[in-house]
């Protein structure tokens, strides 16, 4: 499978980015934040223009008559050039966003060549590269956001567009914890302008995979009944679902990662076959979905807590209430003198009432002892209340970026033998045909 069909199926998704992260920003009355996000997009379009795989000489394919084509059925060279048509929808509302008075970039060299009938070989790659260098300058100078989110849209592209299974080390390569770190940190630089949980679930989905390449692994293949996923949805899978959400996969402990398992039963696993086509083809169709939900998280074309279910929250919630029991033996064993005092106040006036039988003078007696050492009941209770009234929601949040980040990270599977096409002609066509055999489908890791 070449890049070029890999990508395929991304283009459709990605065409209307742009707009639903307008809309979302437009929400905010926030227009930096509009262009912001739009530049993420055009760094991420201008990565696949950039690797796009296309023929030295204009290319006609017979066009099919019995029925519409689709986006992942267009030749190269019509992909290229839609992906051209998106850059220019890009720079356009960066530049009508933007009131620096920076010049408009000519993308006439790059047009002219995706139009020429005879192009060299690595000449177009040139004239992107320039386009991509006169970009990156021209808005880091406008603003520093929209160059850091260009070259974040830039560099997560290439994280899922280049690994190449007939070379496992590259998978190494781009989840380098060196590369990585340079992502998390803009990702972090950048957080508070991405839509809530944005940021925070691909810094964990990039640090799950970069575990995964330390030792590559699939997955079996499902056989039981579940409901599938908004991920896998999303995706074309078509595979049977379970009701509970799947176990999480084996890793090690990062001492710069925030991303946690959510079960310790792990899933039995297998390495991959890189000699075999039907291993490799799960873990580029896998990635490359990955891919396609980083960047729709990132620019708001996916709500990421839409992909939660109830067994989410509920995990979310249960996390949130430990948080909450170890916030409050904290405060007790800070306040310790003051906590062990009044608690033999109140053992005390027990212990005086069941026994002493002038009620009311030993109770003002123990009431005025309470007062002595400086606290009450209702004054020890609204203190601590207020604490945790303002932990509460940054806690919760913090919990529900694990959470989407484990409901968007997904996993390369095994595919089941009988579902595997016997030939190419059999395979499915079109962006549809990405994930469509059963048992073939990306699993989203909900550990």
């Amino acid at each position: 499978m070449t890049q070029g069909e890999a990508r395929g199926g991304s283009d459709a998704a990605s065409a209307g980015a742009v707009q639903v992260a307008g809309s979302w920003a437009s929400d905010l009355a926030d227009p930096a934040r509009d262009s912001v996000i739009a530049a993420f997009v055009l760094g991420w379009h201008m990565a696949e223009l950039f690797h796009a795989d296309v023929p030295r000489s204009r290319q006609r394919r017979q066009a099919r008559l019995d029925k519409l084509v689709g986006i992942g059925e267009l030749d190269p060279l019509s992909r290229a050039r839609l992906l051209l048509g998106q850059v220019q929808a890009d720079v356009r509302r960066i530049w009508r966003l933007d009131d620096s008075g920076q010049e408009l970039p000519d993308l006439s060299p790059v047009r002219s060549l995706l139009e020429a009938e005879v192009r060299q070989p690595g000449q177009l790659q040139v004239a992107v590269a320039e386009l991509h260098q006169q970009l990156l300058v021209t808005m880091t100078v406008a603003d520093f956001r929209l160059g850091k989110a260009y070259g974040l849209g830039r560099a997560l592209a290439e994280t899922a567009l280049l690994p190449d299974a007939r070379n496992p080390q590259t998978f190494q390569r781009l989840f380098a914890r060196y590369r990585l770190a340079n992502l998390v940190s803009w990702l972090a630089d950048l957080k508070s302008v991405f839509p809530p949980h944005a940021a925070e679930a691909v810094r964990g989905s990039l640090q799950a995979w970069a575990v995964w390449s330390e030792a590559p692994a699939l997955r079996p293949a499902r056989d039981d009944l579940r409901q599938v996923s908004d991920a896998e949805v999303d995706g074309q899978a078509s595979e049977p679902a379970s009701t509970s959400p799947p176990a999480a996969p084996s890793r090690r402990r990062t001492s710069w990662s925030s991303w946690r398992p959510r079960h310790s039963s792990e899933p039995q696993t297998r390495p991959v076959d890189w000699e075999s086509p039907a291993d490799c083809e799960s873990v580029i169709r896998a990635l490359h979905r990955q891919g396609q939900l980083w960047r729709a998280i990132l620019s708001g074309e996916k709500d990421g807590v839409d992909l939660l279910t109830a067994d989410d929250y509920v995990w979310t919630a249960d996390r949130l209430l430990g948080h909450l029991r170890r916030l409050t033996l904290g405060f007790l064993r800070r306040f310790w003198i003051t906590t062990t005092a009044v608690a033999l106040v109140l053992v005390a006036a027990i212990v005086t009432v069941l026994t002493v039988r002038a009620v009311s003078t030993t109770v003002a007696a123990v009431l005025t002892a309470a007062g002595a050492i400086g606290i009450t009941w209702k004054g020890a209770a609204s203190g601590l209340g207020r604490v945790l009234a303002q932990a509460q929601r940054p806690l919760w949040d913090s919990e529900l970026d694990v959470a989407v980040a484990n409901a968007i990270t997904l996993m390369p599977r095994q595919r089941r033998t009988a579902d595997r096409p016997t030939a190419a002609k059999d395979r499915p066509e079109g962006p549809d045909g990405a994930a469509a055999n059963v048992g073939d489908a990306e699993e989203p890791l909900r550990g």
